[in-house]
C-alpha cells in the first residue's frame, strides 16, 4: 500500500491553525438568506426559499453544508437499499425526519424571530438544527457503510516528551507535526515541531504493545547559541524492515547558524538509537526517496491559488484533491477527477482541521476531520464512513499500510465521541487504535 501522505509539515501550519482556532467557523450570517458568505450551497435553491426553516438554513454556511451533506447521504442510502418496500419505508422515514426537524427546531417561529441577533432563540434554533442534521447524517451514512468500531483504543502518555521539552507542554496544540506507522504497524514514529524553525526537529517512537515512548533522535539544543553540530531540523524519516527507523537531520553550524550541508543520520529501534558514522548507500537511498516530494500532478491541473503550496494538493492517476482555504477559519476539502471535463466536488466543509487530511493513493480514500467525527471518504463512489469513538475536532494523524492501526489527536477522552464540541481548554491527546478489518471499495 502506498504510504498515506500527511499534511503536517511545519509549525507554520500550526501557528496558522492557532489563529484559526480563535475564530468560530459557525459565525452568525444573519441577513439576506440568499447571500452566501463562502458560496456554500444548500441542497435546494436558496433564492426560492420561502419557509422559515429554509431561510434559516440558507442564512448560515454551516447549516447549508449540513443540508447538502445530509441530502447526499440520503440519496446514497436510497441507492443502497434493496427492494421497493424498503425504499418506500426509507422515504417515509425521511419525510418523518423532516417534519420532526421542523417541529423541534423551528415550531411556529418566523424567520424574523429566528434571525434576530438579540433573541436567544436564534442560537437555540441553530444548535438544534446542527444536532439533528449530524444525527441524521450519521444514521444515513451507516446504511451505506457501517461505522468502523475500534477494537482497542490507547491514550498515549506524552509526559516523556513534555518533560524533555518543557516549552512544548505550554503549546495549545498537540506537540506533534506528523506521524507514520512502521510497515508491520507495531511502532508509530512521531515528528515533533521546532520552537524556532518552521520544521520538525526531533523524532520519537511509540510502541502500542507496551505503550512505550522513547526518543529516536537527540533533542535539539535549547541554548541561545546552538553548539556546532547539534540537531537543527529533522529532514526525513524512512523505515527499513519492520522495526528500524532511519532519520536524517540537519545540524547547526558555528555561532548558531544552520549549515544546510551538514547532516547526520540516526538509526532507531525500540532498544535505543545511535548516530551512523557512515550510512550505507541503501539507507541513504531510503532517506532520499522519503525526502523527495512526489509531483504526480501537472502544474496546470493544480488550482491556481495552490500552485505555490503543493503540500495542500495531492493526487493519483485518477483524482486530485486539495484543501481550499476560504479565510476566516473556513476550509473546503475538494476533489475532482483528472480529465478535462471534470468538475470540482465538495467533499467536506469546516474549519482548519480539514487541511490535515490523509490520502491513500492506492485505494483513492481520504481520511479527514469531519464535523461528525473522523471520516473515511471513498473517491470512487463518493460514499463516506465514520470512525466510532471520534467526534468533532478529532484529527487523523496516520493510518497503517494494512489499515489496522490509526493515530489521531483529540481534545476529548480518546474513544468518547459524545463530548462534542471539543473542550479547547483540555490538553490535546494522542490516541492510537487497533481497527477491525474493513473495506470500502474492494481493493
Amino acid at each position: 500500500m502506498t504510504r498515506l501522505l500527511l499534511l503536517r509539515t511545519s509549525t507554520a501550519a500550526s501557528k496558522t491553525k492557532s489563529l484559526f482556532k480563535t475564530l468560530t467557523i459557525f459565525a452568525l450570517l444573519w441577513g439576506n438568506p440568499s447571500i452566501s458568505a463562502h458560496a456554500q450551497e444548500a441542497s435546494f435553491a436558496c433564492a426560492k426559499a420561502s419557509r422559515a426553516v429554509e431561510k434559516l438554513i440558507c442564512s448560515q454556511a454551516a447549516l447549508r453544508w449540513n443540508d447538502l451533506a445530509m441530502t447526499r447521504n440520503y440519496a446514497q442510502a436510497v441507492a443502497a437499499t434493496r427492494g421497493d418496500d424498503a425504499k418506500r419505508a426509507l422515504r417515509a422515514e425521511q419525510r418523518d425526519w423532516i417534519r420532526e426537524r421542523d417541529r423541534r427546531c423551528i415550531a411556529d417561529r418566523s424567520f424574523l424571530e429566528l434571525s434576530s441577533p438579540n433573541n436567544p432563540l436564534s442560537d437555540l434554533a441553530r444548535d438544534c438544527l446542527e444536532i439533528v442534521y449530524h444525527t441524521r447524517r450519521r444514521a444515513l451514512e451507516d446504511l451505506v457503510h457501517p461505522p468502523i468500531t475500534p477494537l482497542l483504543i490507547n491514550t498515549v502518555d506524552l509526559s516523556p516528551i513534555t518533560k524533555s521539552r518543557p516549552k512544548a507542554a505550554d503549546a495549545a496544540v498537540l506537540p506533534i507535526t506528523a506521524a507514520q506507522f512502521s510497515p508491520d504497524s507495531t511502532i508509530l514514529a512521531l515528528s515533533l515541531p521546532s520552537l524556532e524553525l518552521d520544521f520538525p526537529d526531533q523524532a520519537w517512537l511509540f510502541r502500542s504493545s507496551d505503550l512505550r515512548l522513547l526518543p529516536a533522535t537527540p533533542a535539539p539544543d535549547r541554548q541561545d547559541i546552538h553548539p556546532d553540530g547539534s540537531v537543527a531540523v529533522l529532514q526525513a524519516l524512512a523505515w527499513e524492515g519492520n522495526g528500524t527507523l532511519y532519520a536524517r537531520v540537519s545540524l547547526w553550524g558555528g555561532q548558531g547558524e544552520r549549515d544546510p550541508n551538514a547532516v547526520a543520520v540516526y538509526a532507531a529501534t525500540m532498544n535505543g538509537s545511535h548516530r551512523l558514522l557512515q550510512p550505507s548507500p541503501n539507507i541513504l537511498a531510503l532517506l532520499d526517496a522519503a525526502q523527495k516530494k512526489a509531483a504526480p500532478i501537472p502544474q496546470q491541473e493544480i488550482p491556481e491559488d495552490y500552485r505555490d503550496a503543493p503540500e495542500m494538493v495531492r493526487g493519483n492517476q485518477q483524482f486530485i484533491v486539495w484543501a481550499d482555504d476560504l479565510a476566516r477559519g473556513t476550509i473546503q476539502l475538494k476533489m475532482r477527477e483528472r480529465h478535462s471535463l471534470a468538475a470540482d466536488y465538495l467533499v467536506a466543509w469546516g474549519s482548519w482541521e480539514l487541511a490535515d487530511y490523509l490520502f491513500d493513493e492506492k485505494r483513492s480514500l481520504l481520511l479527514y476531520a469531519g464535523d461528525t467525527g473522523i471520516t473515511v471518504f471513498n473517491m470512487l463512489d463518493r460514499s463516506s464512513r465514520h470512525l466510532n469513538g471520534t467526534g468533532r475536532g478529532d484529527i487523523p494523524l496516520a493510518i497503517s499500510a494494512d489499515q489496522r492501526m490509526l493515530a489521531w489527536s483529540s481534545r476529548n477522552k480518546c474513544g468518547d465521541e459524545f463530548l462534542s464540541p471539543p473542550d479547547d481548554t483540555a490538553p490535546a491527546r494522542l490516541c492510537v487504535a487497533q481497527l477491525p478489518a474493513w473495506n470500502m471499495n474492494g481493493l
